[in-house]
């Protein structure tokens, strides 16, 4: 009798042990290559969807303890979209300790003063982060498609504001949340802390961003840029053509350091060396100053500018200044070219 209990014992204390050690196994064993190797969770992915690629990767030994595991560590609710780049091998033990604390990296896309819509879209293209064309379609016809808070008729050129935006990793067709990201951007930085003055303002919101945008692109130094904004208006006042080389190069599509005669020629409602008054909308996409810059422009009686060749401008408020201005801007590029 007492050998039969011994046996038992005996037999009962391998069963614990063994499942001990597979226990130990299954939680404290390292798996996987050695290496390093990227998990990335979506934005919008749910834990399953997380687990599933964990297996791929050959991290999970168990489902089920991996569940436990990271249900005990609070794993579902802290796990944020981003890319994850895990040393391996890795235990359960440790990759769930990993997920509940890490940080992920998030893809940086930024978004230059002065940049088109169609260039962003590029950029989003490249970044894998959407759809170029998609992208364009949505700001071209946003209605339905993004929020705003104001009243907006057009397609969303200027209101994609200028930053440095930190996306997680998105699925196809996720473009529209790009895009409301820097519309929402916009009202944040521009359109909320001034909308006092924007309300109060002869311009409509569109026309001061449209005229914010030529601003942009325009001038290079900060401190120009009211004075810019008030020589357009000074030309809006007295029912003068803009001509603005900005507006040329928006018809024609392209960036160019000079705008040639022919490029004049081009017929587009946002050529202003045709047409009177505003183009029919921003020409890109303007920084707050060349904004602040619209809707306070300097108060000044000029009514022409011309590049001095250092970044800066010279302002003239007869047409025979500027034709002065001009012929001093030319001499000094002829010198430069035959130095």
């Amino acid at each position: 009798m007492r050998h039969r209990k011994f046996v038992a014992l005996i037999v009962l204390v391998l069963v614990l042990v063994s499942l001990g050690s597979w226990f130990g196994w299954l939680l404290f064993a390292p798996t996987g290559a050695v290496g390093t190797v990227s998990l990335v969770v979506y934005r919008g992915d749910n834990f399953d969807r997380v687990m599933s690629e964990l297996n791929r990767l050959g991290l999970i030994r168990s489902d089920f303890w991996f569940k436990r595991l990271a249900s005990w560590r609070k794993v579902p609710q802290r796990l944020k979209a981003g890319i994850y780049h895990i040393k391996t091998p890795i235990s359960l033990w440790s990759l769930t300790k990993f997920l509940s604390e890490a940080r992920p990296e998030l893809i940086r896309l930024t978004v230059w003063e002065g940049m088109m819509a169609r260039e962003i879209a590029e950029r989003i293209e490249k970044l894998g982060l959407g759809d170029a064309e998609r992208f364009m379609e949505i700001v071209k016809d946003p209605e339905g498609k993004i929020d705003l808070p104001f009243e907006w008729k057009g397609d969303l050129e200027g209101l994609l504001f200028p930053s440095t935006y930190y996306v997680p990793p998105l699925r196809p067709k996720e473009e529209a949340f790009l895009i409301q990201l820097m519309v929402n951007s916009f009202v944040e930085k521009f359109w909320k802390p001034y909308r006092d003055e924007i309300d109060k303002s002869t311009f409509s919101l569109r026309e001061l961003v449209t005229i914010a945008s030529m601003v942009q692109w325009e001038v290079k130094m900060d401190e120009e840029r009211p004075i810019v904004a008030g020589v357009i208006i000074n030309r809006l006042r007295r029912n003068m053509k803009l001509e603005i080389d900005a507006t040329v190069l928006y018809a024609l599509g392209q960036r160019k350091r000079r705008v040639l005669y022919r490029d004049l020629r081009v017929d587009s409602p946002y050529n202003t060396y045709r047409y009177k008054g505003l183009p029919p909308g921003p020409i890109c996409n303007p920084g707050l100053p060349s904004l602040l810059a619209s809707l306070r422009p300097a108060d000044v009686p000029y009514l022409y500018y011309v590049a001095r060749g250092d970044g800066y401008h010279t302002f003239s408020s007869t047409y025979e200044e500027h034709l002065k201005a001009v012929e001093a801007y030319r001499k000094w590029r002829a010198q430069q070219q035959r130095q």
